[in-house]
């Protein structure tokens, strides 16, 4: 057992050896060491800073992006106001298309009526007081022979009557009310006109041919309205011939 243990001195030796070899081995080591240091720290500055740049770059190209996506929000707000602008613009010309066409097909009729009858009268009612809502009743035979009837209440009420239209009668009243009454336009107080049997006449104006434009100025309360006045707009000579007395 003895002989199988290494000596001392032999240890010794083997110590010293690892210490000489550690000895040399040192100052290659710090040498290797202070090479590696030195060398990364510009490495790292520039790894640093192109760090920094490219963080800068995305920062860039995010608010790029954000900036696009704003764009493309407008950009879709304005679409849709520009699609609902053409809307109402489309919408706006096909009603004018269909009003030009109704006009036009109102202004054939017109024309074809002056063709076969002559030209059309216009009758107009306008109140010179606001007691009551009055009401204008026109009723005429139509060139095909058929009684037609227009009424319309109102302060100011427009009748045009077709050409070729004969048997003209024109009548007022008061909505909710009575019927106008008669009276005497030639004198200025402008009296009642009475029937045979004391009883106030009733006001009806009747025409073979409607004129060509007539002017009715109707007042009064409801229980009594009477037309105050008549104008024939632009009539002719001859129209006296075509005009039935008042009934």
């Amino acid at each position: 057992l003895r002989s199988c243990r290494p000596s001392s001195s032999a240890m010794d030796m083997f110590k010293l050896s690892v210490w000489a070899e550690w000895a040399e081995l040192i100052p290659k080591l710090g040498g290797l060491s202070s090479d590696i240091v030195c060398v990364p720290m510009w490495t790292l500055a520039v790894g640093f800073w192109g760090s920094v740049g490219l963080l800068v770059v995305m920062w860039a190209m995010r608010l790029r992006v954000k900036t696009l996506y704003s764009q493309l929000e407008q950009s879709t707000e304005d679409a849709g106001t520009l699609s609902e602008l053409f809307s109402s613009e489309l919408e706006r010309m096909r009603l004018l298309l269909s009003q030009s066409r109704e006009d036009s097909e109102s202004l054939d009729e017109i024309l074809e009526s002056i063709l076969k009858g002559g030209l059309p009268g216009f009758l107009e009612m306008t109140s010179k007081d606001y007691w009551c809502m009055k009401t204008m009743e026109v009723s005429y035979t139509d060139q095909e022979g058929k009684r037609q009837i227009f009424r319309q209440s109102g302060y100011h009420v427009n009748c045009c009557v077709p050409g070729g239209a004969c048997d003209v009668e024109v009548t007022f009243g008061v909505v909710g009310g009575a019927p106008s009454l008669a009276v005497d336009r030639a004198k200025p107080d402008l009296p009642w006109v009475y029937e045979d049997n004391g009883e106030k006449k009733l006001e009806k104006f009747a025409y073979k041919r409607c004129p060509s434009h007539v002017k009715f100025e109707v007042q009064g309360p409801s229980l009594a309205t009477f037309v105050a006045h008549v104008t024939e707009v632009h009539a002719s000579e001859s129209e006296g011939d075509d005009k039935d007395t008042e009934e």
